[in-house]
């Protein structure tokens, strides 16, 4: 930690890296040459019992390798990860929100002081990671739609251009509100896909759906 300022009721407090030397992502060669020292806000949880203004400053460290194609990289840690305006620990929070509880996207959001957007987003990272569809007992089952992004149309090599649709299908358990899968599409048809892709003891699980 390298600062912290307290502004009415709020605390902003300023961390950075305690590693000086960073491995290039390229050539993996170490540095500590310091090229810039940009600093950006990450959503961390809260605590100590006041709101917290959280900022990171990540170094960017400049390659020593001659050699290497790549002249800097952003140093990171396994807390702040590349790119992420979310800590790791917030992260969890959010998953451990959704999954050990019933509780609605919306609220889960207000608490960590983040959007929807950024729950649902962090959802669809992390359902990959909980797999085990197939072993869960689910007795009853709940089917929803969201929408990730706009519409965007994609070109291929051929020159043959695809419409991506911003829309996905996430499967819960009502009775713990785990989420199960998340397919893309919006259509009957994509859940029915999904279902018969499950095997028929499970299928015959559910007493409701919703």
């Amino acid at each position: 930690m390298l600062s912290a300022e307290r502004s009415g009721d709020t605390r902003t407090v300023l961390v950075e890296p305690v590693e000086r030397e960073g491995a290039c992502p390229n050539c993996g060669v170490l540095s500590s040459r310091i090229q810039a020292r940009p600093v950006q806000r990450v959503r961390d949880i809260q605590g100590g019992g006041a709101p917290r203004k959280s900022m990171s400053g990540k170094r960017r460290l400049a390659c020593s390798e001659s050699e290497c194609p790549r002249r800097s990289f952003v140093q990171t840690t396994d807390e702040i990860p590349l790119r992420s305006r979310l800590t790791s620990r917030q992260v969890a929070g959010i998953v451990t929100g959704l999954s050990t509880k019933l509780r609605a996207v919306p609220r889960v959001a207000a608490a960590a002081g983040v959007s929807w957007t950024t729950v649902m987003r962090v959802t669809a990272d992390v359902a990959v990671l909980w797999g085990g569809v197939d072993r869960r007992l689910v007795r009853r089952l709940g089917v929803d739609e969201h929408g990730f992004r706009s519409v965007r149309f994609l070109k291929d090599d051929a020159g043959k251009i695809t419409r991506v649709e911003p829309w996905s299908i996430v499967f819960t358990g009502l009775d713990n509100g785990a989420i199960l899968d998340i397919v893309d599409g919006r259509r009957g048809q994509a859940v029915r896909d999904c279902i018969r892709a499950r095997p028929r003891r499970w299928r015959i699980r559910p007493s409701s759906w919703s």
